[in-house]
């Protein structure tokens, strides 16, 4: 089939070859945040304790971060389509495991597998977008996937409250389907491609950057446990970490090459994006366990309780696009970190009263705020960065989230204990709070030319 450029095929061929990277997204970044609402239930059935809930989630966002520039490296030597698919199949193939677990180191493996397979889907959605469409159509493109891979962590809190009402095991199993639509219309509309250079070999660091982080998050969550210090754990992070900085130092080829640490606003990016992760990334794994262990909410009512926050996300994202036409990404984020670290403070003063005004000004300045950093980030991290190398940025920008991420529900799980009281989870918003005003201090360094 001889693929037709976008720019002069009919809307409806544009439309229906946007749809296998956009699902591919939407999937990558529902599966991360549709756990969150389900996890009390699970952990039930599954007899997993409270501190051992965030690596459901962690070992998701670990192990995509651990193998996204390894899932990089393979997209240049096999092929942007081909690893689309292979990705695609271990992310069904582990949703259907996650599905069926019977145990939480089933449900576990699942889970790593899931982050496998966004790892390889995460640079294969980039590569598709960039062979496919061009010029004015790609930066459009870019819009569309932008905005449902925000959809897909917005929606996942919501969608998650009402599928668990059916059961926790359907937020795997809806996987299905749009992933196996996805992969009928990738074999449609795009073409398999030789790779046009070599890749660098750069996937063994990151993995021994994240092994580093994971240990440091496991010597969090036994601390939590049992009160004592895990030596082998900080042992093992030490190691690793001391590592990772001897191979950035002295290897030839580094997961930050020389070119991209001259470029400021990409050190400003992907910190930022650690701190967004840290921040409000990490507000609907803390209000979930709030609104479910705390106060006794059942699923369906935290994830209604949810969608007010989902909806201010997306004005905050419209504020974003208008604004970012007069206005410098720099400021933008700055402004969008200043108001949710306000909003988060609020949240403090009254954890659990979500109809007291502190509660409902913290929710509206939280949720406006995150919707204005997630695409700022972005946007101040890639602006400078050479077309060539946008990917490995990218990747580099995701990955530094998802650490993050995985650190800071080690935290938060350190902070509220086994049986956390109110005053926990002021400490909880307040923590988050002042990440998010961290963030806005590293937005202030941005170059705003």
């Amino acid at each position: 089939m001889a693929q037709t450029n976008t720019l002069t095929s009919s809307s409806s061929i544009r439309y229906l070859a946007l749809l296998p990277p956009c699902i591919a997204q939407l999937l990558i970044a529902l599966d991360y945040t549709i756990i969150y609402v389900a996890l009390p239930n699970l952990a039930q059935q599954l007899t997993i304790s409270i501190s051992e809930m965030q690596w459901v989630v962690s070992l998701y966002g670990l192990s995509f971060a651990a193998l996204l520039l390894m899932g990089t490296s393979l997209c240049d030597r096999l092929g942007a389509r081909r690893v689309f698919s292979l990705g695609m199949m271990v992310f069904l193939l582990a949703s259907i495991l996650g599905g069926l677990a019977s145990d939480g180191s089933l449900l576990l493996i699942a889970r790593g597998g899931q982050g496998l397979a966004a790892a390889m889907l995460q640079p294969a959605v980039m590569a598709l977008l960039a062979q496919r469409f061009h010029g004015k159509s790609y930066h459009q493109a870019l819009a569309i996937w932008s905005a449902i891979g925000t959809l897909g962590l917005i929606s996942g809190v919501m969608l998650g409250g009402v599928v668990t009402a059916i059961s926790w095991r359907a937020i795997f199993f809806i996987n299905l389907f749009p992933g196996l639509i996805a992969l009928w219309l990738v074999h449609k509309y795009y073409q398999q491609q030789h790779p046009v250079r070599a890749s660098q070999p750069v996937g063994i660091a990151a993995l021994v950057g994240c092994t580093a982080t994971g240990a440091l998050v496991w010597a969090m969550m036994r601390y939590a446990e049992t009160g004592a210090m895990d030596y082998l754990a900080n042992q093992i992070a030490t190691a690793m970490l001391i590592l990772f900085i001897l191979h950035e130092r002295f290897a030839a080829h580094p997961i930050l090459s020389h070119a991209l640490r001259d470029i400021p606003d990409l050190q400003i990016g992907w910190l930022s994006s650690a701190f967004y992760m840290a921040s409000v990334g990490s507000q609907f794994y803390a209000m979930t366990l709030l609104w479910q262990q705390t106060l006794q909410l059942d699923a369906m009512t935290t994830g209604l309780l949810f969608t007010p926050l989902a909806l201010l996300i997306v004005v905050g994202n419209l504020i974003y696009s208008q604004l970012s036409k007069p206005f410098a990404s720099g400021p933008l984020l700055m402004a969008g970190f200043a108001g949710a670290s306000l909003g988060l403070k609020l949240l403090s003063v009254a954890p659990d009263d979500p109809l007291s005004l502190y509660f409902i000004a913290g929710i509206i300045l939280s949720g406006i705020g995150h919707g204005i950093i997630f695409p700022a980030m972005f946007a101040v991290g890639l602006k400078k960065v050479p077309l060539q190398q946008q990917g490995r940025a990218n990747a580099l920008i995701i990955t530094s989230q998802y650490i993050s991420g995985a650190l800071t529900l080690a935290i938060i799980s350190l902070l509220i204990g086994v049986k956390p009281v109110m005053a926990n989870w002021t400490e909880v918003f307040e923590l988050l709070s002042a990440l998010a005003f961290v963030g806005m201090l590293v937005a202030l360094c941005a170059d705003n030319k």
